[in-house]
């Protein structure tokens, strides 16, 4: 591959992520469509079957942009979309197994703090199933 189509599909891949962490956000995890993603990227669906075989997978990639902003600390929380979809991925987790057990990872490693953001993660870590009961401050 070269570096130009390398680096476009870097940059669509980064420009649909954004869009998936914005749609779902607003519209929850469920309600929110491959479609509606790809639309408010300026793309069609199947940019995104390109660079994800799946929704799960497209999930999955947004979880872990998600978990890498939570782990950055409370400036970078900042985003308006951060506590939405925490509420929606600790949703998604309490029926997923393999979510639980990530974003029990993510809630241990996500430095709390004194913020509204902070807060939650704590509060999510001492009731989420399968968390630890404790978390480091």
């Amino acid at each position: 591959m070269g570096i130009v189509r390398a680096r476009r599909k870097a940059e669509t891949r980064s420009l649909l992520i954004e869009a998936g962490v914005r749609v779902f956000a607003e519209r929850g995890i469920e309600l929110g469509s491959l479609d509606e993603v790809a639309q408010s990227a300026g793309f069609t669906k199947g940019a995104i079957y390109r660079q994800f075989p799946s929704k799960s997978a497209f999930l999955l990639a947004l979880f872990e942009q998600y978990a890498a902003v939570a782990r950055a600390g409370a400036g970078a929380r900042q985003a308006s979309w951060f506590i939405p979809l925490t509420l929606q991925f600790a949703a998604h987790a309490m029926r997923d197994p393999l979510l639980r057990r990530r974003f029990a990872i993510v809630l241990t490693e996500a430095p709390q703090g004194g913020t509204a953001d902070g807060q939650l993660l704590k509060a999510l870590a001492q009731v989420l199933p399968g968390t630890q009961t404790t978390v480091p401050s």
